[in-house]
């Protein structure tokens, strides 16, 4: 469970990607309230860009990631191999 100031401070990140010359990916993390006492869904948003442009976007559930491990995800996308497939995979065509 975060507290509120973790939940405001992950609201607010943004990073940007440079995953190559052409490939910009912007991450930025969303909580979302879920009802009783669960704790909230922490979701990364990865917005492509390639040339500036915007050709699509991502999103993930870092159910159960703690509060550092959320941010090195979203700090480094192009360290992390599970995302860099998912986004491989989308760009070529094989994500549907």
């Amino acid at each position: 469970m975060f507290t509120q100031q973790e939940i405001d401070e992950l609201s607010a990140l943004h990073f940007i990607n440079q995953i190559d010359a052409h490939l910009r990916v912007v991450s930025k993390i969303r909580i979302v309230a879920d009802t009783g006492d669960r704790p909230p869904r922490v979701i990364l948003l990865l917005e492509l860009l390639y040339d500036r442009s915007r050709v699509d976007q991502l999103s993930f559930d870092l159910h159960n990631h703690s509060y550092a491990d959320i941010i090195e995800v979203a700090r480094n996308v192009g360290d992390n191999e599970y995302l860099m497939c998912e986004i491989d995979n989308l760009l070529s065509g094989h994500g549907e």
